[in-house]
């Protein structure tokens, strides 16, 4: 397989390894077998790495940052599903790995759409980092975003003046 071939399947290859690690790891006793989720999760964890060496050597840090949200949506999801299940009184609506997701990714996106919300003052301390975690992450984006279209004008009016 050539260079780029690897470089693009690195760079899917790293968010979805980290989002079947959020599946696959026990946050509670009663799911999945131990060994499925022992092999799911060296899987993954193999998956991750991976991506992760590959993603580094790219000229942009692009895919790092999807893969760092990718990474920091799947962190709180899973904190999020555990605060709920064990204090039901932080969040209104959160009973499923995937609620927790959808609820993160509503919040990281601020498309908020009221159906879970944070109740409780622990819930309301943890979403209160998710937006501080955004602000920064837009800054950083928007950086190399700027970089990335900078050097591609620079690439192109050197290219245009030879």
């Amino acid at each position: 397989m050539r260079s780029g071939a690897v470089r693009r399947l690195s760079i899917v290859l790293g968010p979805v390894a980290v989002l079947a690690l959020y599946f696959t790891v026990p946050l509670a006793e009663a799911e999945m077998g131990a060994i499925g989720r022992l092999i799911a999760t060296v899987i993954a964890l193999l998956a991750l790495a991976f991506a992760l060496l590959r993603v580094r050597r790219t000229d942009t840090n692009l895919p790092l940052l999807v893969l760092t949200f990718v990474l920091v949506a799947a962190t709180f999801s899973a904190i999020f599903f555990v605060v709920s299940a064990n204090n039901p009184n932080e969040f209104d609506g959160i009973v499923t790995r995937i609620d927790a997701l959808y609820f993160t990714l509503t919040t990281m996106t601020t498309t908020g759409y009221g159906d879970i919300v944070a109740i409780g003052q622990v819930g309301r301390l943890l979403v209160s980092a998710v937006f501080v975690f955004d602000l920064v992450f837009l800054g950083l984006f928007a950086t190399e975003l700027s970089r990335l279209v900078g050097r591609h004008r620079h690439e192109a009016s050197t290219a245009d003046g030879e």
